[in-house]
């Protein structure tokens, strides 16, 4: 029987590069049902197109998937609409091979049936596709109904379908073999890894896709997978890992038993390993924990201190479990860092002079701060929006307001009632505070988006290693 090849495609040409983790899950899933995946990862190409064409040449695929991690950057002051580049990779190999291509990843399942339109392309799969992608390879070579795959995004002539995605039993599932990708180079110029060691998020937060795209219902992976994850980059000379969790302590006893894992092989003395949390559980066991597993730094999406506001945002938390969580980190020497979403509906200039003031008192190591919040489609702001009038005509509104009824396109959310430049405001209330990380757009080389930024880029080429937020801090410190 011929080898049932399918090309895996990385489009994502962001610096410094992230490794396509996705692909890296779903690579094995492939061989336990017969296909063989084939990488070709445009990250590194100097040429793209001549790189894809050369690819699908060697391979001659019976499917090629794209994934697709970023619909942009998520940046107000760059607003850099990957889509748009992803479409051109998609419609290349489209042009160049009869084999059917499909879409995959987190960007695709923010809004499945809208970046098949925007795409062109045939098929895709909502959600998870270790079991769903196989399912519907086996499909499409058997002539079966495609709308019998859960997951299954497809054309029906000028319509698109879409099957509900079916979730993946991560528990069972086996530790995935880091070896599809060139992992040592990624670290070499990416300067850190990523692990999964649970998906999905119930938390109700006003602007995030992550439920969306990966599921309400929170599915948790064995710790010992989890370990054996660990070890296998650890074998590979990579130390620096990032979770990819959406909150690493939701469930508190999950990341314990994490925890535990690790110390229990051995390995939190060789790591250095940084995560997302959420203020609550947190406390200075779990910190300490954490630590002797290894972990060197904690990034907290707290968004606000006012409590109006972080009720608006779907966040239920108070300042004080803000300070709490600094004190931990601080009790067991970890470096903590704080994300915050200024802009969204309600804000002020006297809640941003507020959330600023607290952030100071609470002395995180660093404070990023995101001025104006994306509307992704599907989520709680988007419907917000939508019943606020045509998007044009919204004064909160700024990006592409024009003939994006989908959202795909960069569009944020600043409330009016700022009364003026949020950057400008934000940038007089920081007042060179290097504590404070602020994507301005007049200042570009000196934020923190991470989607072609030079300074890490050269961090990391000259040997720092760990989360961005963390290595930044390092640069100003030295």
């Amino acid at each position: 029987m011929a080898t049932r090849e399918v090309l895996l495609v990385n489009p994502n040409l962001m610096r410094p590069p992230i490794a396509p983790l996705g692909l890296e899950y779903l690579a094995p899933s492939l061989e336990a049902r017969g296909y063989r995946p084939v990488l070709c990862d445009l990250t590194f190409a100097a040429d793209w197109r001549g790189d894809l064409r050369a690819a699908l040449d060697a391979a001659r695929p019976e499917a090629v998937l794209v994934t697709i991690r970023n619909l942009d950057d998520a940046y107000f002051a760059s607003q850099d609409f990957i889509l748009a580049t992803t479409t051109d990779i998609v419609r290349e190999a489209m042009a160049a091979c009869s084999a059917p291509v499909v879409l995959g990843g987190i960007g695709f399942s923010i809004a499945p049936e809208a970046v098949l339109r925007f795409t062109g392309s045939p098929y895709g799969i909502d959600g998870e596709g270790e079991d769903a992608l196989p399912d519907l390879l086996d499909c499409l070579a058997s002539g079966g109904e495609v709308a019998s795959v859960a997951g299954a995004v497809y054309r029906v002539g000028d319509r698109v379908e879409a099957v509900p995605p079916r979730p993946c039993d991560l528990e069972n599932m086996p530790a995935p073999s880091r070896r599809f990708l060139d992992n040592p180079r990624y670290f070499a110029e990416g300067g850190q890894a990523g692990i999964e060691t649970k998906r999905g998020c119930a938390r109700p937060c006003v602007y995030c896709v992550e439920p969306r795209a990966k599921g309400r219902a929170v599915r948790l992976r064995s710790p010992e997978s989890v370990a054996d994850e660990f070890a296998d980059l650890l074998d590979q000379g990579i130390d620096a890992v990032h979770l990819c969790d959406s909150e690493f302590n939701l469930p508190a006893e999950h990341a314990r038993a994490v925890c535990e894992a690790l110390i229990s092989r051995g390995l939190g003395p060789r790591l250095r390993w940084y995560t997302y949390a959420f203020p609550v559980p947190f406390d200075n066991e779990l910190a300490e924990t954490m630590k002797r597993a290894g972990c060197v730094g904690i990034n907290f999406g707290v968004d606000h201190t006012d409590e109006q506001m972080l009720c608006h945002l779907g966040r239920d938390y108070t300042l004080e479990d803000i300070q709490r969580t600094v004190d931990a980190c601080r009790h067991a020497g970890l470096a903590v860092m704080f994300d915050m979403l200024l802009g969204s509906p309600g804000e002020t200039r006297e809640t941003l002079a507020h959330a600023i003031d607290c952030m100071r008192q609470a002395a995180p190591d660093r404070v990023g701060l995101s001025c104006g919040v994306r509307v992704y489609p599907n989520t709680a702001i988007a419907r917000l929006v939508r019943e606020q009038g045509p998007l044009d005509e919204n004064p909160n509104l700024h990006g592409v307001c024009e003939d994006n009824d989908d959202l795909l396109r960069p569009i944020f959310y600043v409330d009016a009632g700022i009364g003026g430049d949020i950057h400008k405001v934000v940038h007089d209330l920081v007042a060179g505070d290097k504590r404070f990380l602020h994507a301005d757009p007049s200042e570009l080389d000196g934020n923190y988006n991470y989607n072609d930024n030079s300074v890490l880029a050269n961090a990391i080429r000259a040997g720092e290693r760990g989360a961005y937020c963390d290595i930044l801090r390092r640069l100003d410190e030295k």
